[in-house]
């Protein structure tokens, strides 16, 4: 047995294994798209239009794992209305987010706080976060955000104005 023990290590160091943990990357490649994980939760209706969702995802080079696209229950009523947008994004992201959002899940009508997530991760209708964590917003202000002459900077100003984060250290807790 120690001779097995002996020559598996032997054969880690000559190979370069490393007996360490391995440690994931601080950040993603944000080189073509600022969207490292997206996740949605839709409504059942929606389940047949999974094809087509998960092409078009990929199609942005957006990372489509399992679980990125789950669905509510056939008769679970119909899935959050908000949105979490990551403080990283570009504002040409955030835009296609949203209206992923509204062609999938129908309206947004909140937003979840920047600060409660990672700055390049996205969620489509979370119900990972209490009410207090949520600001309802108005379809004008919405249609603010969706403004494509808002440059990144803007467009995050604004969400953290109408989160009423403005003012709050963005830092991913």
């Amino acid at each position: 047995m120690k001779k097995l023990i002996y020559g598996l290590l032997v054969v880690f160091i000559l190979t370069g294994v490393s007996l360490s943990p391995v440690t994931a990357s601080a950040s993603c490649d944000t080189a073509i798209t600022t969207i490292c994980t997206i996740e949605m939760w839709l409504s059942h209706k929606q389940k047949k239009k999974k094809k087509e969702l998960r092409s078009y995802l990929k199609s942005k080079s957006i990372k489509v794992l399992r679980h990125t696209i789950q669905y509510w229950k056939p008769k679970g009523g119909h899935p959050p209305t908000n949105i979490a947008i990551g403080g990283g994004l570009s504002s040409d992201d955030a835009r296609l987010v949203i209206d992923l959002a509204l062609q999938y899940n129908d309206k947004i009508n909140g937003l979840i706080y920047q600060s409660l997530n990672p700055p390049n991760y996205v969620a489509i209708a979370t119900s990972a976060w209490d009410d207090n964590s949520e600001t309802i917003i108005k379809p004008d202000q919405l249609a603010a955000l969706r403004d494509p002459k808002l440059t990144t900077e803007e467009f995050h100003r604004l969400y953290r104005e109408l989160t009423r984060e403005a003012g709050v250290e963005q830092k991913f807790y």
